[in-house]
């Protein structure tokens, strides 16, 4: 918690925070996304496995704020239709948050209540690309209901091709994460975080607006940001 106070204190420079969020994600990756449990950790808890169980029911059971995904991923769970009676398991409790800085083609994730930014604890950061011409809006976003899916079809709004599910020159890889605007913003629709087949493009304004990431980036956001709860701030 004192290293994110000091993340926050706008007295620091930019070298500073570059190596504070380095290595508050060097301790995230421990605390968060490895099967390690630290008592007293408000963000994570263990879970017995009982009869009846399914990964995939347990964010709705036990009220988690995360994609059921990501228990399987921090557990290093093979084959989530094959975990067993009595097996402790690691549990993640969310809701997160993604600050999206256009200035420096950064997404920086925070945990926290939805309503109190304030509050937020950074978490980690990712490279992301942008719209072309400085398209990608700024604003207040939700990760917009029924909005979330794995290698999705697309079709390109300015041409009308279609590119199917399995497609591999799919421009938008194999994640879609929808949002849309909160309040003021809420007429800013059709944007979204998404992958990409040009890794080149990150750290560039390449795309129609929407935030590029890498595969393997947006796979893991995908599993902590959660519909009608995660907030996606985008600012300059």
């Amino acid at each position: 918690m004192i290293l994110n106070e000091v993340l926050q204190d706008g007295g620091i420079g930019n070298a500073e925070r570059s190596q504070l969020r380095a290595r508050l994600t060097e301790i995230n990756q421990e605390l968060i996304f490895s099967a390690t449990v630290v008592a007293g950790d408000p963000m994570t808890d263990t879970y017995e496995i009982v009869r009846g169980d399914r990964l995939s029911k347990l964010p709705g059971k036990l009220g988690l704020a995360v994609d059921w995904r990501l228990l399987q991923r921090v557990n290093a769970i093979p084959d989530p239709n094959k975990i067993r009676l009595g097996q402790k398991i690691k549990l993640v409790r969310g809701p997160f948050h993604a600050v999206v800085d256009k200035s420096d083609y950064r997404l920086d994730l925070y945990a926290g209540p939805p309503e109190e930014e304030g509050a937020w604890v950074y978490i980690r950061s990712f490279r992301v690309g942008l719209g072309e011409g400085d398209s990608t809006p700024t604003g207040n976003f939700v990760v917009k209901r029924q909005s979330k899916l794995i290698n999705p079809h697309w079709v390109n709004p300015r041409t009308g091709e279609r590119f199917a599910a399995d497609n591999p020159e799919n421009p938008i890889g194999e994640r879609w994460i929808g949002i849309e605007g909160l309040g003021a913003d809420a007429v800013k629709t059709g944007y979204g975080l998404h992958g990409t087949i040009e890794p080149s493009s990150i750290g560039q304004q390449k795309s129609m607006g929407c935030v590029r990431m890498h595969g393997s980036d947006v796979e893991l956001v995908y599993e902590v940001l959660v519909e009608g709860i995660s907030r996606v701030r985008i600012q300059d």
